[in-house]
């Protein structure tokens, strides 16, 4: 989540968030800024990060229905 997030943060133009308890701060005033819930950018920051060659999303795209 870190590592999407900290691009996402760069592309803005802002700088990284390093310090673990910073992050978070700035993760949950972004989710609830954007109206989703930290847990909810967690799980997208999740499934966008590929895993080998093929996006987590492609990957587990038949499981989320069962989420």
């Amino acid at each position: 989540m870190k590592r999407v997030i900290n691009e996402i943060l760069r592309k803005a133009g802002f700088e990284d968030v390093s310090n673990d308890i910073e992050f978070v701060e700035k993760a949950e005033e972004i989710a609830l800024e954007c109206g989703y819930k930290p847990i909810e950018l967690c799980w997208m920051t999740w499934m966008v990060q590929p895993e080998g060659k093929m996006m987590r999303m492609k990957k587990y795209s038949q499981l989320l229905s069962k989420i």
